[in-house]
């Protein structure tokens, strides 16, 4: 058993090496102590009953023993108090004092490993869960709720739903090249400071190496309510009433930018405001030299508590291509799209389906209605596309969320 006088000396390799050889000690000793006591089932309820233990701690350490990911096993790791009321009960309960003395010696190390790592067990678990393979569904959405509520202090605005909404559709006047529909919307948007001017919408065309092109014909889904509002293309039947002030501008980098100005804080300001216009002639739906991997999504800039995303692709129009989801930091750039640049997510992309059938989505009220809108405005039938969906819980900012696809060689399809 190690004491003060015998140091426990830490695995070669770094944290993830450690942290492996550290938790399959623990795993081995714990699971030879359940395996004693319970050798048919090895159920939470069974293991409760067994040791005489409440079922939150049998719960935790049947997933140390039993979690097939070994970072997901550390992450349920019981405090060293609930350990030592487990290790009480297994002695009460029979088992033999070498094996008791073998889970404490395992647990030991663990502990020596939280102190070495990290400055307390929230930050390590922060190490635990950036180390794993994959991200827990809901793990990772759990940090970035802290950093929302903190975002939206500093930052002094935030909203209930960011929207992007993408059309792809075949172009009628240039031979395989194709539109974008682009619908953006922040549902819920409320000030937590005032005199807060706030960027509602970025939008630029770039291709493989980050070039803009800044000659792309953009057309209001409403030109008359685009006029009245200084040539920000709002779709008022979806907006909040009164419309807030709005102002377009276009940056030297090809950079789009809609703001709306400062108004009152809190509730007594929340505004909704939805934008929608197509992108003519956006690019080939073909690689070509300069362009071999097609990125569609949106820039996250505000604190949100939700990122709907809806790709809607015209059946066949770039080929049959496997589309992936990809967030990008933007913290070097706003358009790096460099593997370097990846942050993890859970988030997946899913395939809804032809038509409007699947449309409906609890985050933004009338949405169907919206969506149905914007077919009937630039006349095509939602039959003939393909919907794919991604939602993210409190998006990382800045960051892009990205849905991409190789781009096929034009004698493919």
């Amino acid at each position: 058993m190690a004491t003060p006088e015998t140091p426990l000396r830490p695995a070669p390799g770094g944290f993830q090496a450690e942290t492996v050889e550290t938790i399959s000690g623990v795993r081995e000793a714990f699971a030879r102590i359940i395996e004693c006591k319970c050798p048919g089932s090895r159920a939470v309820t069974a293991l409760a009953d067994a040791f005489g233990i409440h079922r939150k701690l049998a719960w935790q350490v049947s997933k140390v023993a039993y979690a097939a990911d070994p970072f997901a096993a550390a992450r349920h790791m019981p405090p060293s108090k609930s350990l030592d009321a487990w290790l009480v009960a297994a002695a009460s309960a029979g088992i033999d004092a070498g094996m008791l003395d073998a889970a404490r010696e395992a647990g030991a190390r663990f502990e020596h490993l939280t102190e070495r790592h990290a400055s307390s067990r929230a930050e390590f678990e922060m190490l635990l869960e950036s180390c794993a393979p994959e991200p827990e569904d809901g793990s990772d959405a759990k940090w970035r709720q802290q950093a929302f509520l903190g975002n939206s202090y500093t930052w002094g605005a935030h909203c209930r739903t960011m929207l992007a909404q993408c059309v792809l559709m075949p172009s009628e006047d240039r031979d395989r090249f194709f539109h974008s529909v682009q619908v953006r919307g922040l549902i819920g948007f409320r000030q937590t400071r005032p005199g807060v001017r706030w960027v509602v919408n970025q939008s630029v065309v770039l291709d493989d190496a980050s070039r803009a092109s800044q000659g792309h014909q953009r057309v209001a889904l409403d030109p008359a309510a685009a006029e009245a509002h200084a040539g920000v293309p709002v779709l008022p039947a979806f907006c909040s009433i009164p419309m807030p002030s709005l102002e377009r501008r276009h940056l030297p980098d090809g950079m789009v930018q809609d703001e709306f100005a400062p108004a009152p804080v809190g509730q007594s300001g929340e505004r909704t405001l939805i934008t929608g216009e197509i992108i003519r002639n956006i690019g080939a739906v073909h690689a070509t030299e300069d362009d071999k991997t097609a990125f569609f999504g949106t820039a996250v800039r505000i604190p949100a508590e939700s990122l709907h995303f809806d790709l809607f692709v015209h059946a066949g129009l770039f080929g049959d291509v496997p589309r992936d989801l990809r967030v990008f930091s933007d913290v070097s750039n706003h358009s790096a799209f460099g593997d370097e640049d990846i942050l993890r997510t859970s988030a997946r992309v899913t395939r809804m389906g032809r038509g409007l059938g699947m449309v409906q989505t609890p985050d933004i009220p009338g949405y169907a209605e919206l969506t149905a809108s914007v077919f009937a405005t630039v006349g095509i039938d939602p039959a003939d596309y393909e919907l794919y969906r991604v939602r993210v819980e409190f998006p990382p900012m800045p960051a892009s969320v990205m849905l991409t696809h190789p781009l096929l060689e034009p004698d493919v399809f």
